[in-house]
């Protein structure tokens, strides 16, 4: 199996391990430069379609409160995929992946009677099917498809290759939601500590209580439609010229 050329049957021999290794690498390395998480999805989904050959690579995460699947990311030269309804978690190929933390290969989706969206796959010229969960630590939090547009019967080898994607993905989703919501929280202690000292400064200049200061500053914020750690930063950088 190529790297370059789309799975359409042919011997399994497993020349893939150098570029899947490069790939992982480059989805590694790519992290500390990603801010957003549809960002790294993005990543993921391209390198991996390069990496596996693949016509369409996507990425579904689950939604916890809707209990489903959820596209957000594709690599496709097709447009029907990315019209997909979500999948019900337990339902569909990739929502039995899901609730059971296991691969499920498919010869012809066409044909199968667990897949959903048969009309796509006709639209899309999809056939075969390699769906892998997205797990960390036990916990699914996502599913990557790979599709071919001609039968072709995955390998121990390609379920490998992609479960050792999906892994690397998982710790890294995992990283960074982490990262961002550290980010989140320090940005909102650096807020508070902005808007308590232009409070303190407008008690001092204005003879006002700290109940008064935040009030006005409330209220501007209100008005103005600027947040109130922006309308803190004005007062604060207001005061260094007076």
């Amino acid at each position: 199996m190529s790297a370059e050329r789309e799975l359409t049957g042919g011997p399994n021999v497993p020349v893939l391990s150098g570029a899947m290794l490069e790939g992982i690498a480059e989805i590694s390395r790519a992290i500390m430069e990603r801010n957003y998480l549809d960002d790294l999805l993005a990543l993921i989904v391209s390198i991996t379609a390069k990496v596996i050959g693949s016509k369409i690579c996507s990425i579904l995460m689950i939604d916890k409160d809707k209990k489903e699947l959820v596209l957000r990311a594709c690599h496709s030269d097709a447009g029907a995929y990315r019209q997909r309804t979500n999948t019900p978690l337990g339902k569909g190929i990739a929502g039995r992946v899901a609730v059971a933390n296991s691969p499920i290969a498919v010869l012809d989706v066409r044909k199968d009677p667990r897949f959903l969206n048969k009309k796509i796959a006709v639209e899309d010229g999809l056939v075969s099917l390699l769906s892998v969960p997205i797990s960390v630590q036990g916990e699914v939090i996502g599913v990557i498809n790979c599709y071919t547009t001609s039968p072709y019967d995955f390998s121990a080898e390609d379920i490998m290759m992609l479960t050792t994607v999906a892994t690397q993905a998982a710790v890294l989703l995992k990283n960074t939601e982490l990262r961002i919501m550290k980010e989140i929280v320090e940005r909102e202690l650096a807020d508070r500590k902005t808007i308590e000292r232009a409070k303190e400064l407008l008690m001092e200049k204005k003879k006002i209580s700290g109940r008064q200061a935040f009030e006005l500053m409330r209220h501007q914020s209100m008005n103005s439609r600027i947040s109130m750690a922006k309308i803190a930063e004005s007062i604060l950088l207001a005061s260094t010229f007076d």
